[in-house]
Order: structure tokens, then sequence, then C-alpha cells
């Protein structure tokens, strides 16, 4: 089976669309969660974040990650400098999920900056899951809290829509209801069992 790449805007929902896949049996790589672990305790990037933005962004537990999203988030320049610490970190990470379980099952990234960092070349399909600004702006301060005028920043400071769609092999809509998304997703896996068996024959 094919790697499937799921990317979208901040609070766009690619996450649900990404556990949709693992509730049919796909195996799902969390970008977020891999920072997480790296971030955390004595993780492997820890170091390095702190060398570049100062001791004042850690504590007990790691990275104080509201710490450093207030010194990132506002400056394009060091947002793009992080990236480039935690960059190889989760690409090492992905790959060896990749070589676990791609002979087995479908493999999905879920990843949010899958085009911007270039991950595209590792992934044979990309899935863009769209949402409205109101939405994804609701969305996140429900689950994370984040203020109306934090979440724009964090969604300008990403790649516009517009500009993923065209990389997008297939498109989720959801700015509906889960059911919808659901089928969707559905409607996904049917097309790439498809042209599996296409391939086969």
């Amino acid at each position: 089976m094919p790697v499937i790449g799921v990317t979208g805007s901040f609070g766009s929902g690619k996450s649900l669309v990404a556990a949709m896949f693992k509730q049919r049996g796909a195996s799902v790589f969390d970008a977020d969660k891999a920072v997480h672990v790296l971030l955390a305790g004595k993780g492997p990037a820890v170091k390095s974040i702190v060398a570049v933005f100062g001791k004042e962004i850690s504590g007990k537990k790691g990275i104080d990650r509201a710490a450093l999203a207030r010194v990132v988030f506002d400056n394009p320049k060091k947002m793009k400098r992080l990236t480039g610490i935690l960059h190889p970190f989760v690409l090492r990470e992905a790959e060896i999920f990749i070589r676990r379980h791609s002979m087995r099952r479908l493999v999905v990234l879920d990843v949010p900056l899958l085009i911007e960092s270039g991950w595209v070349r590792m992934v044979d399909r990309v899935v863009v899951v769209k949402a409205g600004v109101t939405q994804q702006v609701e969305r996140v301060f429900k689950r994370a809290g984040i203020r109306r005028q934090d979440a724009l920043k964090r969604i300008k400071l990403q790649m516009p829509l517009r500009k993923k769609l065209k990389y997008a092999d297939y498109v989720v809509d959801n700015r509906g209801s889960q059911a919808d998304t659901d089928i969707q997703v559905q409607g996904i896996i049917d097309d790439l069992k498809m042209n599996d068996r296409k391939k086969k024959v």
C-alpha cells in the first residue's frame, strides 16, 4: 500500500482525518507527537533549542512549549530556525516508521508542514484538509485555548491553502459534519484500493 501524507492549515482538522484513516487500519505517524517527545524532559532536541533560544524557554519537564511559541510565532526567522533544528529529528523518526509499517499496511504521515518541509518526496499521495478560517480559529481555541489573534498568526505563518491545494491528490473538505468528512476519507480508501488492484492485474 502507498504512503499518504495528510496536511492542512492550523486547525483545519488534519489530525481528525488521520484518525479516520487509523480507524480503517492505517498506521499513522503523528509529527506533532514526535515533536512533543523531542521537546520533553531530556529529549534529543532540547539542548539544541536551548542553545539557540535561551534557558528561559526550558523547565523541569523540558522545553516550555508556550514560552517557545511566544518567541517564535511573532518572528518568521526564528520560526524557520526552530523548524531547521526539529526537522532532521522528526524526519529520521518518520523514515524509521515508514520502514517498519509500509510493507504491511497503509501508512499515513500526519504532518502540518508536509509541503513546506519537502516531505512530499516521501509520500505517494497527498491529502490536503481544508476548512474555513473561522472554523480553524474556533477549533484551536476549544482544543488548546489559543486566542483568535494568536491562531491567526500561526495560520499566516503557514503556506496559504491555495498553494497547498496545488500539491493535493485528494482534498478533504472539513467544513461540514464529521460524518461528511468520514465519507470522504472512506472514498479515498476505496480509490487507493482500486488503484492497488489495478497495479496487481
